[in-house]
């Protein structure tokens, strides 16, 4: 497998080849590519033989100037395999009509059974109520609740924190798959809260909306500051003003994945009694 580094010996030869066929097919010479690129021809020669090594900004501008997407000049399409690099390749050549549709397509394809049951999953960031509400309203609707991350410590056998620093962030996915599987091979009724980060991972998300009914809960970033600390956690205190700004920002770059749930709470609006009856009243349409 090509090594997707193109630092590394491997990637740096594959975009130098990528680059020559790229070339090679407008027929532009390496003089007018230095010409709109900015690069020189001496440095564009380099990186052709691959013994260059580019920076982003530098295959930006000679995929602009060969009107190609970046991904065209790098190993595999910047992909982690053949088979989604074949794909993503595929999707980059289809006219704007079919690309229109077959991302509409995929957006609604279900990823296997995608039998959603009864089941209720709340998605939002730490802070916007899944805990708390949801107990409530799995307790109004007789039925279980889960908080996915302890079912994650339950299929790891250890605590999250440990998780994390010993397998990383791929670790960390790979159990969250397991414990959403065995959550909805075991409980066709229930009431799930999702960690906040759930959204990074695109494949489980999809999953997770495929077969529950999701709300997504929101607050403002005062409410979510104020419950985290509420809850025992002071590191938001140290530097508040850099924190609050972390927090928006987060907020900002997840807020069109959350938007994808079914329906959306705002539970910074009314006090906790009347947010959850708003709850339980769209719980209800959503499983009825």
């Amino acid at each position: 497998m090509a090594n997707n580094d193109p630092d590394s010996g491997t990637g740096a030869a594959e975009v130098g080849a990528r680059l020559r066929e790229a070339r090679a097919k407008v027929g532009m010479t390496r003089k007018r590519l230095a010409a709109a690129s900015g690069a020189s021809e001496r440095y564009l020669a380099h990186l052709e033989a691959g013994t260059g090594n580019p920076t982003l900004a530098v295959l930006d501008a000679l995929a602009r100037a060969l009107d190609l997407a970046v991904a065209d000049l790098i190993p595999m399409g910047g992909e982690r395999g053949v088979l989604q690099a074949d794909a993503a390749a595929l999707m980059r050549r289809l006219p704007e009509p079919q690309l229109t549709a077959a991302v509409d397509w995929m957006s609604r394809a279900p990823p296997g059974n995608s039998s959603r049951g009864q089941r209720i999953v709340l998605v939002g960031l730490r802070g916007a109520g899944k805990s708390s509400l949801g107990s409530a309203l799995a307790e109004r609707l007789a039925l279980p609740f889960l908080e996915m991350s302890r079912e994650v410590e339950k299929t790891y056998g250890g605590e999250m924190g440990l998780l994390i620093e010993i397998g990383g962030q791929s670790a960390l996915r790979r159990y969250e798959h397991q414990a959403w599987e065995a959550i909805i091979a075991a409980y066709p009724k229930a009431v799930i809260a999702t960690p906040g980060g759930i959204v990074a991972d695109p494949t489980l998300y999809d999953r997770v909306l495929a077969t529950a009914h999701s709300v997504w809960l929101e607050a403002s970033p005062e409410d979510h500051m104020g419950r985290v600390i509420a809850q025992g956690d002071f590191r938001p205190m140290a530097g508040s003003k850099a924190a609050m700004d972390d927090l928006k920002a987060i907020l900002a770059a997840r807020a069109a994945d959350y938007a994808r749930a079914d329906v959306r709470l705002d539970t910074s609006a009314v006090g906790f009694e009347d947010t959850a009856d708003r709850l339980e009243m769209l719980a209800r349409t959503l499983i009825s």
